[in-house]
Order: structure tokens, then sequence, then C-alpha cells
């Protein structure tokens, strides 16, 4: 029930936190797959437009971030970002590592990756899992 709560609390900042009219919006619920780092339990993500620009938010009090997006085929999509130092900072747990996620829309699964030098000799921060479309056309 909590879990529920809070993602309906964290929609409701993401749908009506954004300046965005009509977009394609969707909530990603992530696992580690990998033992070390911290990977985000849930991302909202945004299309803008036509789904030319997109942006994301890694928890429900943190500001959207901007991201390089990169359309890889008719449904899948490169999202690639590194948050504001004023970001990380404001979230413990995140860095100012660089995160690239891969997004799915044919089949609604998204994976995560952080880029960090934080952890040598070691397989960077991995996560899986999988999306619902929340709003949009």
């Amino acid at each position: 029930m909590v879990n529920y709560v809070n993602s309906l609390l964290f929609l409701t900042i993401f749908l009506f936190g954004s300046s965005a009219v009509a977009a394609d919006s969707f909530i990603c619920t992530l696992r580690p797959v990998t033992k070390a780092g911290w990977i985000p339990e849930r991302v909202a993500v945004q299309f803008k437009g036509n789904r030319e620009t997109v942006s994301i938010r890694i928890s429900e009090d943190s500001w959207p971030v901007p991201v390089v997006l990169k359309q890889r085929s008719s449904h899948s999509y490169l999202l690639d970002w590194t948050p504001s130092r004023a970001l990380a900072a404001k979230a413990t747990e995140l860095s100012n590592d660089r995160y690239r996620a891969v997004l799915n829309l044919g089949n609604l699964k998204v994976s995560l990756q952080v880029l960090s030098e934080s952890f040598p000799g070691v397989r960077s921060p991995r996560g899986a899992g999988t999306c619902t479309k929340v709003g949009g056309t």
C-alpha cells in the first residue's frame, strides 16, 4: 500500500510539475542486477513534443534532468544524462556519475547503467525493469 501511495505521489509531482502539455510519460520500476553501486528504484520519463526531447526524474523531490536522447530503432531509445552537482547534493543517493538507459517502448522494458569511475575493477552498477505508460497521446 505504501509503495502504491508513493508511486501515485511520484506520478502526480512528475506530471503536474512539468511544463509539457502533450507528452508521453512513463514510470519505470528498476531492480539492481549488480551488487555494486546504487540504482534508483523508480525513474519517471517524460517525452516532449514528438519524442524529440525527454526529461527524467529520479526521485519524488528531484527536478527534471535534461537528457541526451537518441532513437535506436522504432521502439528503442538511448537516454544519457549526468545530474547536476546541485541535484546530486540534494538527493544523497544520487551521484554526479553519468547514467545511461535503454528504454524499449515496444515491450515497456528499461535497462540502466551507471558509468562511474568510483568502482575501479568492478562491473558498473546496472539495473533492469519495466515501465508503465501514465500519460500522453
